[in-house]
């Protein structure tokens, strides 16, 4: 599997959000309620996301009824819901940690991959702007990098709506599962400064109502 940030979200990440579809549906055939849910919240989506890495043009990822299709431009009736851009570097740093610890062959990093489409957070949006920068303090040979993310917009946010920071350490502890997203979230480990009103009540939201 590449490691090249574009190569990455063109060709594998659209391989890797199908393997998770199809976890999902075996699990669900064998009587698992939990993994029918995620399908169907999975499988409810119809919305692109454009994916900026450095100054290149943007990937565009197109998701309807579980399917995922990469492109230059939206696919046909798949209107773009999100806008974000990354650093080149160290999403390529990531994705080479990713791939030499085997991570990305894990069903349920496949499964988290398929999630990324959810009808539930797309509701709970209801239609409404949410852009924000969000930092990664401490990334090991890289420092601080940041991901401009912006919801039901159509480019990466320059004025974001609010800023948030994490430091990389603590999401290693949220991936290792000694560190849930609500003990992040409520736990003061993201700080978070401008108009956050509307993540805060979509993230209570979900964390109070999981699937």
């Amino acid at each position: 599997m590449t490691t090249s940030a574009i190569e990455f979200l063109r060709e594998s990440f659209p391989k890797l959000f199908d393997r998770g579809v199809n976890v999902l549906q075996s699990r669900a055939e064998s009587g698992d309620e939990r993994a029918q849910r995620i399908l169907d919240d999975v499988r409810g989506v119809t919305g692109a996301a454009s994916l900026q890495i450095d100054e290149e043009p943007p990937v565009v990822l197109s998701a309807k009824e579980g399917a995922l299709s990469a492109g230059g431009a939206p696919a046909e009736g798949v209107p773009i819901k999100i806008a974000a851009a990354l650093p080149g570097q160290a999403a390529s740093l990531l994705l080479g940690e990713a791939a030499k610890s085997g991570a990305l062959d894990d069903d349920e990093v496949a499964v988290g991959a398929a999630q990324t489409a959810s009808k539930r957070f797309e509701d709970a949006l209801a239609g409404k702007p949410l852009t924000c920068h969000v930092t990664l303090r401490g990334v090991p040979e890289l420092g601080d990098i940041e991901v401009r993310l912006g919801f039901n917009v159509l480019e990466p946010p320059v004025e974001p709506g609010f800023t948030t920071e994490l430091l990389f350490s603590d999401l290693e502890l949220v991936q290792r599962g000694e560190l849930t997203a609500q003990e992040l979230f409520l736990g003061g480990k993201l700080k978070m400064e401008g108009d956050y009103s509307l993540a805060l009540q979509i993230a209570m939201q979900l964390l109070t109502n999981p699937l």
